[in-house]
C-alpha cells in the first residue's frame, strides 16, 4: 500500500509531470495550468532547481516586461538500472530519466543455470556498467527487474514463476538488494513493458491503455487512470490464459483452449511448420530443401515480406486469434488504446491489421470497434520498462493527480 503523500509532495510531483510532458514552461504558465498560487509554485521550483531535477533552458516570449525564464526537466539528474531476467537470457541496462540507454549488456542462459550464478552475473555487470559510464552511485535511484509472470509471490515476498530455472519460492528481491546494495523493485515483464510505453513510447499522455506482450507466452499490462492495475497479489493481466475454445488444446496452465495455445510464438511457428510440410512444392519464396523443423519466427516474417502466402496467412491467423482475446478484454475494460509488443509484433502490419479487423467485428459498441491498435516501437521494452519501474516509483509521474 502506498504511503499517504502530503499536499506539497503531490504538488511537487505534479510540477515534475507537467514540465516533463509539456515543457519547457515558465513559472507563470505552471501556476496558471495547475491553478496553484505563484508563490507556492516558486518555492517548489526553487527546491527542484536546487536538487537539479529541473533546469533553466532559456527565455520565453515576453507578454510585456521581461522575458520569462523557461524550465525543463533534467533527465540526467538521476539514473536507473533495468534488468530483464528471462528464461533464456539476462539483460542489464542503465538508463537516464528519458529512457536513453547509457549501456546495455546481455547474456544467454540455460534452464539448468543456478540462481546464484545469475545473481553474480547481474552484480558483476552492474558494477562494470558503473565503471564504464562513470555515473556516481548516489545518482542511481535503484534497480528494476522484469521477469516472466505470473510471479506467484507469497506473503514472505518469495516468488515462484513457472519454469524458472527449476527454482521456486525465491527471495529474489531480498537477495538482489543484499548483493547490489540498491533498492530493488520486481514485476512481471508485461507490466514493466507497459511502463516503458507509458513513460517513453506509445502510451505517453494516455491514461487508459492495454499493453499486450505477445511472445513465448502472452500477457498484458493494464493502465487505468494513469496507474498500473496489478490486481490482487499482482496477478491481473493474464490474458494469455483467457479461454478462446473450451474444447481446445490443453494449455501448460492445465486449462483447455487458452489464447496461448493459439497465438503464442511456439504455436505460431508450429502452425507454419505444418503448413510448410503440406505445401512445400508450392512455396516458391522458401528454398526447396528447407527443413521445416529449423524454421523460426524470424524466417516466417522474412518469408511473408518476400510474398509467401503461407507465411502471410500464418501471421494473419495469429493476429485474428490474438484479436479475439483482445476484443474480450476491450469489452471488459474499454481502454483508449491497445499496444502490441513482444516478438510476435515483428509481424508488423499484417499482424496489426488482423488484430484491428477482428476487433472491429468482435468488440461491442461503436467506441470499442474504433479503439486503435498500435505496435510497440521498442525492441528492448522489458529492460527499458524495468528502469521505468524504478523511475515511476520515485517520481510517480503516472498519477492522475
Amino acid at each position: 500500500m502506498k504511503a499517504v503523500q502530503s499536499s506539497r509532495e503531490i504538488n511537487t510531483k505534479r510540477v515534475i509531470k507537467l514540465i516533463r510532458e509539456e515543457g519547457p514552461l515558465s513559472r507563470v504558465e505552471i501556476s496558471e495550468r495547475m491553478d496553484i498560487p505563484q508563490p507556492t509554485i516558486t518555492r517548489i521550483i526553487e527546491e527542484l532547481l536546487k536538487e537539479n531535477v529541473l533546469k533553466e533552458v532559456g527565455l520565453g516570449v515576453s507578454k510585456g516586461g521581461r522575458r520569462p525564464v523557461l524550465l525543463g526537466f533534467n533527465h540526467q539528474c538521476y539514473y536507473a538500472f533495468g534488468v530483464e531476467l528471462g528464461r533464456s537470457k539476462i539483460k542489464v541496462a542503465l538508463t537516464d530519466l528519458e529512457g536513453n540507454f547509457l549501456s546495455l549488456r546481455m547474456k544467454e542462459t540455460q534452464p539448468t543455470e543456478k540462481i546464484s550464478s545469475i545473481l553474480d552475473y547481474i552484480h558483476q555487470t552492474l558494477e562494470a556498467i558503473l565503471q564504464e559510464t562513470s555515473v556516481d552511485r548516489h545518482k542511481i535511484l535503484g534497480v528494476g527487474v522484469g521477469l516472466p509472470g505470473p510471479l506467484n509471490e507469497n506473503e514472505q515476498g518469495c516468488i515462484s514463476p513457472p519454469n524458472f530455472y527449476n527454482e521456486k519460492e525465491i527471495p529474489l528481491r531480498a537477495m538482489l538488494q543484499d548483493i547490489l546494495q540498491f533498492p530493488v523493485i520486481i514485476d512481471n515483464d508485461a507490466n514493466v513493458a507497459a511502463l516503458a510505453e507509458k513513460w517513453f513510447g506509445q502510451g505517453i499522455g494516455v491514461n487508459n491503455f492495454m499493453y499486450i506482450m505477445a511472445d513465448v507466452g502472452i500477457g498484458s499490462g493494464i493502465v487505468i487512470d494513469g496507474e498500473l492495475h496489478r490486481g490482487l497479489f499482482g496477478e491481473s493481466g493474464e490474458i494469455g490464459h483467457s479461454t478462446i475454445d473450451v474444447y481446445g488444446e490443453k494449455c501448460s496452465c492445465g486449462n483447455y483452449g487458452c489464447l496461448e495455445t493459439f497465438s503464442s510464438l511456439p504455436k505460431v511457428v508450429e502452425r507454419f511448420r505444418k503448413k510448410l510440410k503440406l505445401a512445400m512444392p508450392d512455396e516458391p519464396t522458401l528454398v526447396a530443401d528447407v527443413d521445416p523443423e529449423t524454421i523460426h519466427f524470424e524466417d516466417i516474417v522474412a518469408a511473408a515480406c518476400n510474398g509467401s502466402h503461407l507465411a502471410q496467412q500464418t501471421i494473419q491467423e495469429a493476429g485474428q486469434y490474438l484479436g479475439v482475446g483482445i476484443a474480450n478484454a476491450v469489452n471488459l475494460l474499454a481502454p483508449e488504446l491497445v499496444i502490441v509488443g513482444g516478438k510476435l509484433s515483428e509481424g508488423r502490419q499484417l499482424l496489426r491489421d488482423a488484430i484491428q479487423s477482428t476487433l472491429r467485428v468482435r468488440a461491442l459498441g461503436i467506441s470499442g470497434k474504433r479503439i486503435p491498435v498500435v505496435l510497440s516501437g521498442f525492441k528492448e521494452g522489458v529492460v527499458l520498462g524495468a528502469s521505468a519501474l524504478v523511475i515511476n516509483e520515485t517520481f510517480s509521474l503516472f498519477s492522475n493527480l
